[in-house]
């Protein structure tokens, strides 16, 4: 045992530790244990956005809590860290720093930016990360704009592409006009707003004119359909006839669409290209015609075909004096005009407002729409029974979670987009041939030629003047995807560079990520690992909440309530801080108490005083501990008391480590804090104090009893709570087991947890010690409503079973003398209830106590 500091000082033993743990390689995976050992962790690649928040304290110190579990419990755990450094979270972050534009810069130029940019703000996160103690393995770290990480995304795409699940459309795609990209459904957003339901006047030939009911009325241009529900009052005089769209008279057949809801609007609905995703549908079912009307930059077009073959129009030069009126205007000022037009034109016959749920891009929240383009596309559609079958073979945590995957899975309308119009990302490896007689043929690499920029190569047997590269970069979606495959280094058994440790690898054992990306990188994960091998990318699946401000709203910068990770470390420690997030279940989103934190770092110092405690008997008996069993069977320990807080210690071993093993470490944690505040400070270390002080000689047994419990009591409680408070623990491990001048073995290590086989293995003394504890409370409980010291002197207390069966003479035995410790009591006496003295029953009500005190 090493000699005990005066104090504890977190920040210097956080500084200390941080540094022996990076230079020991305390937390490398061992690839030359046995695969069976293996526990690999999938962790989230936080996106490098420039900001830390407390977020990543929250989720990611929950992951690390599990993942010190498993290593100690005997695991080889691999648990690796990246950074999701690509993509227009990164765009933002350069431009900011930079003050430049990105689609305004050249793109070279501004890739090399951003290359510039990012490695101070991987060495934040690092720093944050290593302070709150994570227990990566860092020899494992990645980045997903690395070479490496693209080749493997690159290969991705090819064995997608080789197998036919990847195909290039000309497709209506959701458009951010805001970043001016493509973007996935998983990317969308919502945005409550107030519109206007605009009520406009058709005309029809050969019928009375008809109202629709629209919000977007700048797109009537595009109109290529009415569509009106078979019952519809009108539908049997309108079905089968043209319209005529106003102001620009452009004729459009009416149709039967049984879709239509005939309580919405008028009933009758106009068809353009594309104002919703039922447009699309629409359009494609009933071959309509594709009708353009707004710019990739959500403004509207300048010149329309408006009396070409394609769009015919019976007032052509009105037509065109309404599409110069809207030219260039944005989508709401265009809004605006029109109806401006219509009143004019006395077609706009109502107008209400309504409560419109708009949706936006999840990035840069502009309302998206949906324009034609050419993008990539990973087939889905035709997946979604399988994916969510496959889902259900996951083991998921919280359970109810599987239910948002399958949710999000039904509601699938789109296959997932992977092409991206920006610059900073993982480039698509394609060229499109401009051969006569192969014109627009697509062209891929070899997988040993990857990665590859198509901009500055060259596919092989073909000059630079005979291709056309493709200039789209990939969603960082398709390379976070493959986050397992980034570590394992191989995708498919066609597709990799190291075949062997991807069949030791992969599947993974663990996905920890929160709720809110089950519809992103859990779904998009599957569908890869699907799509590449038929596997489940891991057996289990574990789903954070969120980190909520105190009042239970969301933190945002608007708001005012982000709170600073790095300040809130500095002034609780990072193990107080890892104790709040302990507290909160997976699942389930939790305030930033700041009351749970105060908790945490009593915690920490009632830890660190318990430990001290007991060492200061260790260091009078020569305790040479082998396990708590055998200590008991070679009568080192044999005490009742002693066994008994072994036995309670026991069960808290096999219940805590039973709800880890279901990821129920919250649990956990309030099992063993309660054994240490209720059971173990506020009574074993008072009971134990009348033979745990060694004054003089001779030492007796209960004494020896005593130092041997204190040490296995201390020692297991230190690796029980290692997971959640790994500075202090490994500070008390380091003293309690260490040696001067010695490197003691980290209590983070592998099959460090404590044994069950390995505790007290009879449960023969919980009555007894139940009885004890009550008495002790009925106790404490008199001489508090008294309001006297608990030391004032007892001369007579009377112990008075209600329950004539129970012997508490015979069960006290040779505690006795503890007891009148504790409570200060001259004489002890079991039977009848002594009249006019203060009395008291035990917390079970099975005894009542009575007390003959001098000073009452």
């Amino acid at each position: 045992m090493k000699a005990f500091p005066k104090k504890y000082n977190n920040r210097q033993v956080e500084a200390d530790l941080q540094e022996l743990w990076a230079n020991s390689d305390a937390f490398k995976w061992d690839m030359s244990l046995d695969k069976e050992l293996d526990y690999v962790i999938d962790t989230p690649p936080p996106t490098v956005s420039g900001t830390l928040h407390v977020g990543h304290v929250y989720s990611y110190t929950q992951t690390d809590i599990i993942a010190r579990y498993f290593r100690m419990k005997g695991k080889n755990v691999l648990y690796p860290i990246g950074w999701d450094d690509n993509g227009l979270p990164t765009e933002r972050l350069v431009e900011k720093v930079k003050k430049v534009r990105g689609g305004t810069m050249d793109r070279e130029a501004f890739v090399d930016l951003c290359r510039e940019v990012i490695p101070e703000y991987h060495q934040k996160f690092r720093s944050l990360f290593s302070h709150l103690g994570l227990s990566v393995d860092w020899s494992r770290e990645y980045q997903t704009i690395s070479d490496e990480s693209q080749k493997l995304s690159q290969l991705s795409f090819l064995d997608l592409y080789d197998k036919g699940l990847l195909v290039r459309r000309l497709e209506p795609t959701l458009w951010d006009p805001a970043d001016r990209t493509a973007i996935a459904q998983a990317e969308i957003d919502e945005m409550e707003r107030t519109g206007l339901f605009n009520t406009i006047e058709y005309k029809v030939d050969g019928a009375d004119p008809f109202h629709i009911a629209t919000t977007r009325p700048e797109y009537i241009a595009a109109c290529g359909g009415i569509m009106i529900h078979p019952d519809h009052p009108r539908a049997k005089e309108l079905i089968g006839k043209t319209a005529i769209t106003p102001l620009y008279n452009v004729r459009v057949p009416i149709i039967a669409e049984e879709t239509v809801d005939p309580e919405k609007g008028t009933g009758i609905v106009q068809c353009c290209t594309f104002g919703d995703v039922v447009d699309i549908q629409w359009w494609r079912e009933h071959n309509l015609p594709l009708r353009i009307v707004i710019e990739q930059n959500g403004r509207m077009k300048d010149k329309l075909a408006i009396g070409s073959e394609d769009w015919p129009s019976d007032d052509i030069e009105k037509a065109k004096r309404t599409v110069e009126a809207l030219a260039g205007l944005k989508l709401e000022q265009a809004r605006k005009k029109i109806l401006e037009l219509l009143d004019e034109e006395g077609v706009l016959i109502e107008q209400k407002e309504t409560e419109q749920v708009v949706p936006i891009a999840e990035r840069s929240g502009a309302p998206l729409e949906i324009i034609v383009t050419a993008q990539w596309f990973i087939r889905t559609i035709d997946f979604k029974d399988e994916i969510k079958k496959k889902g259900q073979e996951i083991t998921w945590y919280p359970p109810y979670m599987y239910q948002r995957f399958e949710s999000w899975v039904e509601g699938i309308k789109w296959d997932w987009a992977i092409s991206r119009q920006r610059h900073f990302g993982v480039p698509i490896p394609v060229w499109y041939s401009k051969r006569e007689g192969e014109e627009g043929k697509i062209l891929v690499p070899e997988a040993n030629e990857l990665p590859i920029n198509p901009l500055t190569y060259v596919p092989k047997g073909y000059s630079a003047d005979e291709i056309e590269p493709e200039t789209d970069v990939l969603d960082t979606w398709a390379t976070s995807s493959v986050s397992p495959q980034l570590v394992s280094r191989t995708v498919s058994d066609k597709f990799g560079d190291d075949h062997e440790l991807h069949s030791r690898l992969f599947p993974n054992a663990l996905r920890p990520q929160a709720h809110d990306i089950i519809r992103t990188w859990a779904f998009y994960t599957i569908v890869k690992a699907l799509h590449h091998e038929q596997k489940l990318p891991w057996e289990t699946i574990a789903i954070s909440g969120w980190c909520l401000a105190s009042d239970g709203s969301k933190m945002s910068k608007s708001k005012g309530n982000i709170i600073d990770p790095i300040k809130m470390l500095n002034e609780y420690g990072a193990d107080a801080v890892r104790y709040w997030t302990g507290t909160s279940r997976l699942g389930h989103d939790t305030r930033l108490a700041a009351d749970t934190l105060k908790q945490g770092k009593r915690l920490v110092t009632k830890l660190w005083n318990a430990v001290k405690l007991s060492t200061m008997t260790l260091e009078k008996v020569d305790v040479n501990v082998t396990t708590i069993t055998n200590d008991i069977e070679n009568g080192k320990i044999t005490h009742p008391i002693d066994i008994w807080v072994l036995e309670e210690l026991a069960e808290i071993v096999k219940n805590a480590s039973e709800n880890f093993e279901n990821y129920e470490y919250a649990h956990s944690l309030r099992l063993i804090e309660d054994f240490f505040w209720r059971i173990y400070c506020d009574n074993y270390l008072e009971i134990v104090k009348n033979r745990s002080r060694i004054d003089e000689e001779p030492i007796t047994q209960d004494n020896i009893s005593a130092a041997y419990t204190l040490y296995h009591t201390a020692n297991t409680l230190i690796k029980l709570f290692a997971p959640f408070l790994p500075y202090v623990t490994e500070t008390l491990n380091d003293i309690l087991n260490g040696v001067e001048g010695e490197v003691t073995k980290t209590v983070h290590a592998r099959n460090m947890w404590p044994k069950q086989e390995e505790q007290a293995q009879t449960n023969d003394h919980k009555a007894f010690g139940r009885a004890f504890i009550d008495i002790l409370a009925a106790g404490r409980r008199i001489k508090s409503e008294l309001e006297v010291s608990i030391k004032t002197p007892v001369q007579v207390m009377t112990i008075t079973p209600k329950d004539d069966t129970a012997n508490i003479e015979e069960l006290l035995g040779r505690t006795a003398l503890d007891l009148k410790s504790v409570l200060s009591v001259e004489t002890i006496q079991f039977g009848a209830q002594p009249e006019g003295l203060p009395f008291a029953p035990s917390p079970s009500e099975n005894l009542i106590i009575s007390m003959d005190i001098a000073e009452k």
